[in-house]
């Protein structure tokens, strides 16, 4: 059973860290966090 844990809580802390990762650094000097800003040159699609 801890392995299961173990997962949930690095798919949480994935999550977490990725939404911090967009909201700080994806969203360059714009931080309105919209995929569909006008601005398209601070956002990295995968």
């Amino acid at each position: 059973m801890e392995i299961y844990e173990a997962l949930i809580l690095l798919v949480i802390a994935g999550f977490a860290g990725f939404y911090i990762y967009k909201k700080t650094f994806k969203t360059g000097g714009c931080g309105c966090g919209r995929k569909d800003c006008p601005s398209k040159k601070h956002h990295i699609d995968n």
